[in-house]
């Protein structure tokens, strides 16, 4: 059942009496009014059933039992009429007796083919589904960061110069390296995560992000170090550990343009915490003899792309104020930040939810002045929608959930 539709036509009868649905003259110019944003097929469904006189055959019902038998009727007389689904008709009288007879009609609608709305209730998956992206994006950011490190170590970039300039330009090589990996191991897992194929203009934009700010967080680390390690060992340690923040930080800008809907500036503030946790442990590893060197170096690497990937999907989650849980299948369900940027589903390679054999853009979702509105891209229509109310777009469905 529209969820919307009940509710406005709820709003109508609050306002006018309920006797305006049993006078369709009367009640058309509000419908039309009020509902003028829903799909054309549920308001021509609605519409024809007053027309024929269903109002006054529900009302005149006397147990539950009676209505099913009307309803059963109608709907095939509706159907016949006017060549309608027979599913949306019946729908249309549902719609009609929970005005009636004020009943909650919780039961999800069957799927059809241009996304009908439900009610549901998702806390469980929610909470699931945050978790195990996070849990991703450590790991890809720890993946991403060895690898990079890993390279540097075969290509021996690590090994010092015997000039000042020397050593600056060879951290700075090496941390960009650290920064290409991370970066671009957070940009595989949030297409991972999605079921998204990456794209090379994303990977491009990703990738140079990653090594200019590792190269210049490697560089600032290392005259930091030169300045600072014959003033004390704290000292030295602060600013090491500052610099992976840098790091952090560019990361954190990289992350913000292929995770939707993530502010720039947030996504900074996150990396750049999961840098200074990751480069104070970075640092804690060349205490312990058995990680000194290269050994040191890898494990430091990992446990600071650890933190930077952990830190920005934690804070992502947890500050954001409206998301959509995607449902590919029973168990299988994945969160995806709203905002003013259109979350777009389709055939598209550059869709965020991708839906093979489908429109390029099948439908989009955003936030609107506050509110969560769906636009379908196949009838041009456009949707608010309220929390826990559920979107079948055929392969997928997405729950909307608000935190207001």
């Amino acid at each position: 059942m529209n969820t919307n539709l009940l509710s406005i036509v709820n709003q109508i009868v609050a306002e006018q009496g309920e006797n305006i649905l049993a006078d369709s003259k009367r009640l058309f110019p509000y419908f039309s009014d009020y509902a003028k944003n829903e799909y054309k097929e549920d308001r021509v469904a609605f519409g024809r059933c007053i027309e024929m006189g269903a109002y006054q055959a529900l009302k005149n019902t006397r147990t539950a039992d009676e209505r099913r038998r009307v309803k059963a009727s109608l709907t095939d007389q509706l159907q016949s009429k006017t060549g309608i689904d027979k599913a949306r008709c019946a729908d249309a009288l549902d719609l009609l007796e929970a005005v009636l007879f004020k009943q909650a009609q919780q039961a999800p609608a069957p799927p059809q083919a241009n996304a009908p709305v439900t009610q549901v209730n998702t806390q469980t998956e929610k909470a699931k589904s945050i978790s195990i992206k996070t849990i991703i994006f450590g790991i890809a950011g720890a993946l991403g960061g060895g690898v990079g490190d890993l390279i540097s170590e075969i290509f021996k970039i690590n090994e010092g110069s015997q000039t000042f300039l020397g050593n600056v330009v060879i951290t700075a090589i090496w941390a960009a390296f650290i920064g290409l990996g991370v970066s671009v191991g957070l940009l595989a897992a949030q297409s991972i995560y999605l079921k998204k194929k990456l794209v090379l203009k994303s990977i491009i934009k990703t990738a140079i992000i990653g090594i200019l700010l590792g190269a210049v967080a490697g560089g600032i680390a290392q005259v930091a170090f030169a300045f600072t390690y014959n003033i004390s060992v704290v000292a030295e340690i602060i600013s090491r550990i500052i610099c992976w923040g840098i790091m952090g930080w560019g990361v954190g800008w990289g992350v913000s343009i292929f995770v939707p809907n993530f502010p720039k500036k947030r996504a900074m503030a996150a990396g750049f915490l999961g840098g200074l946790i990751g480069g104070g442990i970075f640092r804690a590893t060349f205490s312990i003899q058995f990680f000194s060197g290269a050994m040191g170096r890898i494990v430091g690497i990992m446990a600071l792309g650890f933190f930077i990937g952990l830190t920005i999907s934690y804070i992502e989650e947890a500050l954001r104020e409206a998301w959509l849980t995607v449902i590919w299948g029973k168990n299988e369900t994945k969160n995806i930040s709203l905002g003013q940027t259109p979350i777009t589903f389709g055939s598209s390679r550059e869709a965020d939810i991708f839906l093979s054999n489908e429109a390029p853009v099948k439908a989009t979702v955003q936030i609107e002045n506050t509110k969560v509105v769906m636009y379908d891209k196949t009838t041009n229509q456009r949707r608010e929608l309220q929390n826990g109310n559920q979107v079948d777009l055929g392969k997928v469905s997405f729950v909307v959930n608000t935190k207001k």
